[in-house]
């Protein structure tokens, strides 16, 4: 029996986006309460604080440069957050070209390490 196919956009669905709005998510709090924060990032309070705990998006999957990257974001949204959206999108697309979302679509997958990834057609 085969794997199941898994599309790399859906990799970006479950995982890139959720940790995106996490961390974009907890930097806010360190400026704003948590009710304003939820009303940017278009959730509920109770979401800001499962983030907050840890019950969702628990991957880690920043490292020190989409850390940095992350700041110059949560600073742009602060002057004006209609800027989220693009700020998310930036940082998406920041963690394509790294291979962040390679390297978690070959776990995902569980692709050997003979194998050519489908995304990125590496090994």
């Amino acid at each position: 029996m085969s794997a199941k196919l898994i599309f790399p956009q859906e990799i970006e669905v479950w995982y890139i986006l959720p940790a995106i709005r996490k961390k974009i998510s907890l930097k806010l709090a360190e400026n704003l309460p948590q009710k304003d924060v939820a009303t940017i990032m278009g959730v509920t309070p109770a979401a800001i604080s499962q983030y907050k705990k840890q019950k969702r998006a628990k991957e880690e999957i920043f490292d020190q440069e989409m850390e940095k990257e992350l700041e110059i974001s949560v600073k742009n949204i602060l002057k004006d957050n209609n800027n989220l959206g693009d700020e998310i999108i930036r940082l998406n697309n920041l963690m394509k070209k790294k291979g962040i979302v390679c390297k978690i679509y070959k776990n995902v997958c569980a692709l050997k390490k003979s194998q050519k990834c489908t995304y990125c057609n590496k090994k």
